[in-house]
């Protein structure tokens, strides 16, 4: 047998312990739709068995395993200490304000300490969000927005909805809805889907 093989089929055996926290927790509805906001975003077979599904996410994908551990409040902290995930992925904000949908891509090396953020938001690796200075407040992420690798936002602004914030752009002004923002200072390269160049 391939040893990738065995090694995926083995994986996914310690896996199921994890469905019996996913089965019995108190958001086990919002845990589902985030599994399956997750099967949307990755290129992955997609399964209705919601069993098969999250084994498969869980044993295959460490970022996964973070946000699951994360939306598992202390119980997570604690199993997270064992098992392999994406350790150096920051969450310093509870679950509740962090709506369902967050999706990690490869997620490692983040800094994620937003207000709020909204409805299926994916970020992707080296990203920081949070302060622009020690008293200062923090950004709230609007809905379906997604935050490229190396993207820095900082300080007490309003991320809209619908926004994507390029890869290694450094974003310390609120943008509106729907707009593309690229560069450092961040500027709106797109907006409603035309292209612009316009200041924050």
């Amino acid at each position: 047998m391939n040893i990738n093989l065995l090694t995926a089929r083995i994986k996914c055996l310690l896996s199921i312990p994890f469905y019996v926290i996913f089965l019995t927790h108190n958001k086990k509805g919002f845990l589902e739709e985030e599994l399956r906001r997750w099967e949307e975003v990755l290129p992955v077979q997609k399964y209705k068995s919601t069993f098969i599904a999250f084994i498969r996410m869980f044993a295959l994908f460490r970022e996964y395993r973070n946000v699951f551990f994360f939306r598992c409040g202390i119980i997570g902290k604690l199993v997270k200490k064992i098992v392999p995930c994406a350790r150096d992925v920051n969450f310093i904000v509870e679950s509740r304000n962090v709506n369902k949908g967050l999706v990690l891509q490869h997620g490692y090396s983040c800094m994620l300490w937003p207000e709020k953020i909204g409805n299926n938001c994916q970020i992707w690796h080296h990203v920081t969000i949070g302060r622009a200075s020690d008293k200062g407040n923090r950004p709230n992420i609007g809905d379906n927005v997604k935050i490229c690798t190396g993207a820095i936002v900082l300080g007490d602004i309003t991320i809209g909805d619908n926004v994507t914030i390029a890869a290694g752009a450094v974003v310390v002004k609120s943008v509106p809805d729907n707009c593309v923002v690229a560069g450092n200072p961040a500027r709106i390269k797109k907006k409603n889907g035309v292209k612009v160049d316009i200041s924050l």
